[in-house]
């Protein structure tokens, strides 16, 4: 596992594959609509769309009958994080006007469901919305012509936002609402028009027996479940850093209340409670959790600066000793496009052809044919404007499938880390979230007792990083984030912990809620009945790099007491 990676693309539900078209205006279409059944620009053989799709196309306009007259042409398959499906184009016209902007949808390729609508809203006129009432009642009525009998949803809270008036609704089974990857939202435009729907992956079509589903009548009652969950202690107090800092120093910090163990990590928050027992929700399912160890160490206070490539070659020698006199170095220099320069020296031999600035992925990848002697890369990574280091990766060949030394690897990893940190006695937070055939640490300082987290950081990232090589023992990448001058708050000025604890269940009261957990082997759906925060995400999240350090999604601003989302 190397901590250098290509950047992430995630996929997001508005992408798609265009791979053929096929145009057909329904029944009742006007003799305009009917003329030319295929857009003469297409490269591919002509698909239809397909019959489950086609269904679900006429079930829709049903509802909407304006669609009626339009030509349907298949757009591609839809692959996302969000919704994945088979995306379909109503078009006024035979010919499709890439150009132009496009009432569209998308289908659950098996079953038909509608999983996304975008409809154009109306731009001639701009009258004052329609009443909440009103859009319930019609947002009800849109979902429920969708779903097939015994599937019951309650239009909730209304939001405004961007010209688009939306309602959220939710389903409930024995009187207690399902969890939010069951919700819909339909939004209207000014006119009332119907101009958008959105589900989280489909689940609203999903058939759900009640005997899977655990009996409400014998939960814990709502004054008892709220005691349990402010003595559980469900935030913690933290210095979070901006993930853009450009470099700078110092470094302000920001004091902030987080939900333990996340928001939306999964179908539950940290913080909820099991219904039953009162026990934290997360106690009750399989989860193995890494043991946290809180060390005391005196740091060196050495200073990690190299901003020439002879600089750069003794800082290598001394943190790692490596020789590096001998082997071919390029330079250079990269701007992350928000201000950050990183400089990279990269030594070592590599396949012909490669670019320099591809070398970077291609650390431990050796030429065909090179001696073991010669088996060694390394890329020393600093901020281009102190030349503090941020990043070394060394790759000698030795990664083999074998179980590691633990304590080897931690003697080392603190022998490190000493020299790593500022002067003086300083509180690190360390973690190994490796496993059995490689070591990999993460440690944060603590300011006061307060954790020092970067925001935007992932699981197993740490203020500073460590992995060790599993035959030796020896570092193989190190990753440093601690800024060198660092600003925080004064603690005494934040908040209690309960009253950040009130002011989030002010915002998001506790909610009796069935949680549905899948099997990562057989994909069963199982239930739990758990008291859980009342906020419920508006979009679905992209999990492409892992789970989040701290979750930002809810926090309380650990000096005003405000709650803020972030989305």
């Amino acid at each position: 596992m190397s901590m250098m990676k290509r950047p992430v693309l995630c996929v997001l539900t508005t992408a798609l594959v265009a791979v053929s078209l096929y145009t057909a205006p329904f029944a009742g279409a006007s003799a305009e609509a009917r003329v030319g059944q295929m857009a003469p620009w297409s490269a591919q053989a002509v698909v239809a769309v397909p019959m489950q799709v086609s269904k679900g196309v006429q079930q829709l306009v049903r509802l909407i009958p304006e669609l009626g007259s339009r030509h349907v042409i298949f757009g591609g398959d839809v692959d996302g994080p969000g919704v994945s499906g088979v995306q379909v184009i109503f078009s006024k016209s035979a010919v499709r006007d890439e150009t132009a902007k496009e009432d569209r949808a998308i289908f659950n390729s098996q079953t038909g469901s509608l999983l996304v609508l975008d409809l154009q809203p109306n731009s001639l006129t701009k009258p004052a919305f329609p009443t909440d009432q009103v859009a319930k009642t019609k947002a009800q009525a849109f979902v429920t012509g969708l779903l097939p009998p015994g599937h019951a949803y309650q239009p909730r809270e209304v939001t405004r936002a961007d010209d688009l008036l939306t309602v959220r609704l939710v389903r409930k089974l024995n009187n207690v609402v399902l969890d939010d990857d069951y919700d819909a939202m339909v939004s209207f435009d000014r006119t009332g028009k119907v101009v958008s729907f959105r589900t989280f992956d489909g689940r609203l079509y999903e058939k759900i027996s009640l005997t899977s589903l655990p009996s409400p009548q014998r939960v814990i009652s709502a004054p008892q479940a709220l005691l349990t969950f402010k003595e559980s202690k469900p935030l913690e107090l933290v210095y979070l850093l901006p993930e853009e800092n450009q470099g700078q120093s110092p470094v302000e910090a920001s004091l902030a209340y987080v939900v333990k163990d996340g928001v939306i990590n999964r179908t539950f928050t940290g913080s909820a409670v099991d219904a039953f027992s009162g026990k934290r929700l997360l106690e009750t399912v399989n989860r193995v959790k890494q043991p946290v160890q809180t060390i005391s160490m005196t740091g060196t206070g050495e200073k990690w600066i190299a901003q020439t490539n002879k600089q750069a070659g003794d800082l290598v020698r001394s943190l790692v000793r490596k020789e590096t006199d001998k082997l071919p170095l390029v330079t250079f220099t990269e701007n992350y496009g928000d201000g950050q320069e990183r400089r990279l020296f990269i030594w070592g031999q590599f396949e012909e052809g490669i670019k320099d600035q591809d070398k970077k992925y291609m650390i431990g990848q050796f030429a065909r044919g090179i001696s073991k002697d010669k088996r060694l890369h390394i890329l020393l990574e600093t901020n281009a404007k102190t030349g503090q280091l941020t990043k070394l990766v060394v790759k000698d060949g030795d990664d083999v499938n074998i179980q590691t030394d633990k304590k080897r690897d931690w003697r080392e990893a603190e022998t490190l880390l000493k020299r790593l940190i500022p002067a003086g006695t300083s509180q690190m937070r360390m973690k190994d979230v490796g496993d059995a055939n490689y070591t990999l640490i993460t440690a944060d300082p603590l300011l006061q007792g307060i954790p020092v987290y970067l925001a935007g950081q992932q699981s197993e990232e740490g203020m500073y990083t460590l992995k060790m090589n599993a035959v030796t023992g020896a570092l193989e990448e190190l990753t440093l984030a601690s800024p060198s001058v660092l600003r925080t708050p004064d603690k005494s000025k934040a908040i209690t912990e309960q009253a950040a604890v009130d002011q989030l269940l002010k915002a998001f009261p506790l909610e009796l809620t069935y949680i549905h957990q899948t099997d990562a082997q057989t994909g069963e759906v199982t239930w739990k009945l758990g008291y859980d925060l009342s906020f419920r995400q508006t979009r679905s999240h992209c999990f492409c790099g892992g789970e989040a350090k701290v979750d930002q999604t809810v926090y309380v601003d650990g000096i005003t007491g405000k709650v803020i989302v972030k989305e």
